[in-house]
């Protein structure tokens, strides 16, 4: 539950530090913020009959926000991306492999998986070459296990 307030509080203040005016800080903002946490689309939740509806109403309200904004991206995510963390609605969304470069779009999951376990052994590597054998000892399993995966995976 504090991981909802912390995240609400944080869009919140993103929302207001790109408010047009005091209408958009101090009223928009919050109502949009709370209204993030909702399980559905930002667009319909607030009410908004489509996505470029809600752009429109971004511009207008949050102009240098709506600025930065990828195209390629959904007006949740790019506030959740702002924040660091995850729109709550994104773990069950059914619209994923829609949401361009979203995180838990299965394609990307995937390529970033790949990137991390290659980190990881380069990591047991470098320490190892250092003489650092803790650590090569603590982790030689969990290595030889991502070796087997990763080399599974790429063919």
């Amino acid at each position: 539950m504090r991981d909802l307030a912390y995240m609400e509080s944080e869009v919140l203040k993103i929302l207001q530090l790109h408010a047009n005016d005091t209408y958009a800080r101090d009223e928009l903002a919050p109502w949009i913020a709370k209204t993030s946490l909702q399980m559905g689309h930002l667009y319909s939740d607030l009410g908004l009959e489509s996505r470029k509806e809600m752009g429109e109403f971004m511009s207008k309200n949050f102009t240098s926000l709506s600025k930065l904004k990828p195209e390629d991206k959904r007006w949740k995510k790019f506030l959740y991306d702002c924040i660091g963390k995850t729109a709550p609605a994104c773990a069950t969304c059914y619209d994923i492999t829609n949401c361009f470069t979203c995180s838990l779009n299965p394609i990307k999951v995937q390529k970033d998986e790949i990137e991390e376990k290659k980190t990881k052994i380069q990591i047991v590597k470098e320490r190892a070459m250092a003489g650092k054998k803790d650590l090569f000892i603590l982790v030689s399993f969990e290595v030889a296990v991502l070796m087997l995966s990763f080399l599974f995976t790429m063919n």
